[in-house]
């Protein structure tokens, strides 16, 4: 039943769009009673972070499938946020999500909390990236990914090459040298291949608009 919701919530979204979505409509689209939603959800905004959840962590384990063929800590971080905010430029409504529920929704018990800590404690063992804080360096690499994506969620006229403009200042924030962390940014990266019964998948619609 939460999975139907979730469901239900990703089609009225896509068709509505996040703003003029009420928790009647994904009832309706749902077909299930009000008692019914509200075993699982209270309120349309945690409604949304689950869906969020749920398309996040599907994103990031296709994501870190590639990320992990790369020895290089650097590389990992730069290729794992380029495809990211690559697919985002794809299904703006990723990125709308994210503006919308804030970072505390995405981060919260997700797969970047588990994937991207190992590659910055890797690279600061190895001494690829340089920061005295640990969660400093977590928190600033998260930020910056949530702050782009919150930009393409404002703006569809953004430079093709935006995503690896972020990765690199990322890099630069994590002590990589200008040289090394431009020559990275620029390495080719492969697309998300989504499944056809992906979630994010589903959201694909010509009817979402930035």
């Amino acid at each position: 039943m939460r999975m139907r919701l979730i469901e239900s919530a990703l089609h009225v979204f896509a068709e509505k769009g996040i703003d003029a979505t009420d928790i009647k409509d994904v009832i309706e689209a749902a077909q299930v009673s009000r008692g019914s939603f509200y075993n699982y959800f209270q309120t349309n905004d945690e409604l949304m972070g689950a869906v969020l959840q749920e398309l996040g962590n599907e994103l990031l384990a296709l994501v870190d499938a590639v990320v992990t063929k790369r020895r290089d800590p650097a590389e990992r971080v730069a290729c794992g946020l380029r495809m990211v905010l690559r697919t985002a430029s794809q299904h703006p409504l990723l990125a709308r999500f994210v503006s919308r529920a804030g970072i505390h929704m995405v981060a919260g018990n997700s797969l970047a909390m588990q994937y991207l800590p190992r590659d910055i404690q890797t690279g600061l063992a190895q001494g690829h990236f340089h920061a005295q804080q640990p969660l400093a360096a977590l928190t600033m690499t998260l930020g910056t990914a949530h702050a782009a994506l919150c930009a393409m969620a404002m703006s569809d006229s953004l430079p093709a090459d935006f995503p690896e403009e972020v990765a690199f200042q990322v890099l630069l924030g994590l002590g990589v040298r200008r040289a090394k962390a431009r020559a990275v940014v620029s390495q080719a990266i492969e697309a998300v291949s989504l499944p056809a019964d992906a979630l994010l998948a589903r959201t694909h619609s010509p009817t979402v608009t930035a």
